[in-house]
């Protein structure tokens, strides 16, 4: 495929990163991919597309907790994040665990749906509000990141504070996302929690052992946490998605976007947005969600303005 030019994207913003390329230099761009899970696949493809298809740029992927990475964004280190939709919006916000208001993040697409998911062992917990009368080991991760700012008010929606258990006895492990499965495999978690699409690999490294009891969530408790953290809604894990899973299971559910900064030229953004709408099945069989990439309403669900370069390419093909 023939790379499209970018235009008058060489020395236009403080935001992209001079490297060297031979006699010239080329704009480095910082694709954030998270910790672990799905993000990083997620972050590779683009990144190799924008590589492929864009002149006079490098991009490279890099890791990081979502709100520093959001935050990065602002200040100019990181050139793209992917994120659930509330959790950008209360972090632009500065709602979230580091108050610090992200204005300049723009939204270029919206991608796929995933679930948070409550792992216990089989012979563990069934209900999250056992979790306020006894003592457990349970990962939450870091409390300034992704994870904790969405465990505490689903436990909350349970009836359980988070820091009070915590005083109470209960251990909350905050080690690497990723290691939590050997963490679980090895039996030193009662309780974790994972997020992405149907199955989640993840998960499914979890399945011959030691196995796993997916936590149901009732009526009340996802009503609870839609008020908590509007922009969550229910989703249903479908029975079979998991060995030995024999009923559906109902858990939170949101919507994945990708986001950028409005300082980044528009024509780069545009050249985004037009590779991730018409070259988006490069990205379709990455993992569990990924099929709905491009399948989706690229403008549903996004939390903050759309970026001004993805207007002009929505507004070519009709759909703003």
């Amino acid at each position: 495929m023939n790379k499209r030019k970018l235009l008058g994207f060489v020395g236009a913003t403080v935001l992209a990163m001079s490297v060297a390329g031979g006699a010239h230099a080329q704009q480095l761009l910082r694709v954030n991919g998270g910790l672990a899970g799905t993000y990083p696949l997620f972050a590779a493809k683009l990144t190799e597309l924008i590589n492929k298809n864009i002149d006079g740029v490098k991009a490279a992927s890099v890791s990081g907790d979502s709100v520093k990475a959001q935050i990065d964004i602002q200040n100019g280190e990181v050139h793209y994040k992917i994120g659930y939709t509330y959790d950008v919006k209360r972090i632009a916000d500065g709602a979230s665990t580091v108050p610090i208001k992200t204005p300049d993040v723009c939204h270029i697409m919206t991608l796929y749906g995933s679930g948070l998911y409550a792992v216990a062992k089989t012979d563990g917990i069934k209900d999250l509000r056992e979790l306020a009368n006894g003592k457990y080991r349970m990962w939450t991760g870091s409390k300034t990141g992704f994870f904790f700012n969405l465990i505490s008010p689903a436990l909350e929606a349970h009836g359980v504070d988070v820091l009070k258990i915590e005083k109470e006895g209960t251990i909350l492990e905050s080690f690497g996302y990723g290691d939590t499965v050997q963490a679980f495999q090895d039996r030193r978690l009662d309780l974790t929690f994972f997020s992405g699409g149907i199955p989640y690999s993840l998960m499914l490294q979890l399945e011959g052992s030691p196995g796993f009891h997916l936590i149901n969530w009732d009526d009340e408790s996802l009503s609870k946490l839609t008020a908590l953290r509007p922009g969550i809604f229910r989703g249903v894990v479908p029975a079979g998605s998991y060995k030995g899973q024999t009923k559906d299971v109902n858990v939170p559910w949101y919507v994945n976007q990708l986001v950028t900064s409005s300082k980044l030229p528009d024509d780069l953004t545009y050249q985004v947005t037009k590779i991730m709408n018409e070259q988006s099945k490069e990205f379709h069989g990455l993992f569990g969600g990924s099929d709905e990439i491009g399948v989706n309403d690229p403008l549903s669900n996004n939390a903050v303005p759309v970026c001004e370069g993805a207007k002009k390419y929505y507004r070519e093909k009709g759909m703003l």
